[in-house]
């Protein structure tokens, strides 16, 4: 490492199910990273993003992990992709003492670990808001679930919280899935017979873009209402209304875990608008994401007062609450929460986003 850098290590998915989201993750999160570096950086210190790609892989992005301390010394671990791969990270950083920014879920796991600190909000919180945007009138709701960490939880949490809260909400049918599967047709099939007017589907972005297709055809195919489809803030709103159409995204909610992008409500937003027209980026929530994340890891090595991993470590757990410029995080030695932010969002038919 050279004496003017700050080496900030990454294992992510850039060639699997989320490789095309990770990408434009970190396009947002370099946008940052060079503008800081542009006008001096931190410091006086350059700030180097080394990525490694995982896969996907749970194992592999341990490997990386360890190859990111063990031999690159990096200072922290900077937006890991998933569930199993983030949980199989938390472990190697915690035996090192290692620092883990803004990973790309909303796991409880993470908000539990003494080294994580998350950015966006829990994914708890994104099905809270569609169980209270569902529980409107009695409804009956299908669950397509992924058969793994991320969506098995949350089909229990769901199931607690209407048995509890939500009595307008009854729950017909449950179907899971494997993570890896882009044929649902059997699962379609299963969760139309049922007729529910909604589904809360609980996966990654190649199942969903999948499923949502075929819930389509089925639907026309039968003569039978479309439900409506509500994703979590995984799935790409905009790449699938690109690759699928207006028939079958609109008026589909989408959980988003930041503010509009497009809408210069705030500081943070015109910021971010302007740093994408000057890189010539297009302007989509997951660059936001990625925006956003590099602008919290900055704050804080910003305000550490070394580069080492345990001082950073202190550094973030002091930094209490954080305003980004109408987004605020928090973090203490007993709270690693990060953002609450959550909102429902959906595309019209020329693809305008609608609240």
């Amino acid at each position: 490492m050279a004496a003017d850098e700050i080496l900030i290590g990454q294992t992510a998915d850039f060639s699997s199910v989320a490789g095309t989201q990770m990408k434009e993750f970190n396009a947002g999160a370099l946008a940052y990273i060079n503008r800081v570096n542009g006008t001096g950086g931190v410091k006086g210190k350059q700030i180097k993003l080394i990525s490694l790609d995982d896969g996907y892989a749970a194992d592999k992005a341990a490997q990386n992990a360890k190859e990111l301390i063990q031999n690159k010394k990096v200072s922290a671990l900077f937006g890991i992709r998933g569930t199993d791969p983030t949980e199989a990270v938390m472990k190697v950083a915690e035996a090192a003492g290692v620092p883990v920014i803004a990973p790309v879920t909303g796991a409880d796991s993470v908000r539990k670990s003494p080294v994580t600190f998350p950015v966006r909000a829990s994914y708890r919180s994104e099905i809270e808001a569609m169980l209270r945007h569902i529980a409107f009138m009695p409804t009956k709701v299908a669950l397509l679930v992924q058969n793994d960490k991320f969506g098995l939880p949350l089909a229990t949490f769901i199931e607690e919280r209407v048995a509890k809260e939500y009595r307008s909400i009854t729950i017909v049918r449950k179907v899971t899935f494997d993570r890896k599967a882009t044929d649902l047709k059997p699962q379609v099939t299963t969760i139309l017979n049922d007729s529910p007017s909604a589904v809360i589907a609980l996966c990654n972005p190649t199942s969903c873009e999948a499923f949502s297709r075929e819930v389509l055809g089925q639907a026309r195919q039968s003569q039978r209402p479309r439900p409506t489809i509500y994703q979590t803030s995984i799935s790409d709103i905009y790449a699938q209304f690109k690759k699928l159409g207006p028939e079958v995204v609109q008026g589909n909610p989408y959980s988003q875990i930041l503010p509009d992008p497009h809408r210069t409500l705030s500081p943070l937003t015109k910021e971010y608008l302007a740093a994408m027209s000057k890189a010539n980026l297009p302007v989509t929530y997951r660059n936001f994401e990625g925006y956003v994340s590099a602008k919290v890891l900055v704050a804080a090595l910003s305000k550490s007062s070394s580069n080492s991993p345990k001082v950073l470590l202190d550094t973030l757990e002091g930094m209490g609450s954080y305003d980004l410029g109408g987004l605020t995080v928090r973090y203490s030695s007993d709270e690693h929460q990060g953002s609450k932010y959550v909102d429902l969002v959906t595309l019209d038919g020329s693809g305008r986003l609608v609240h």
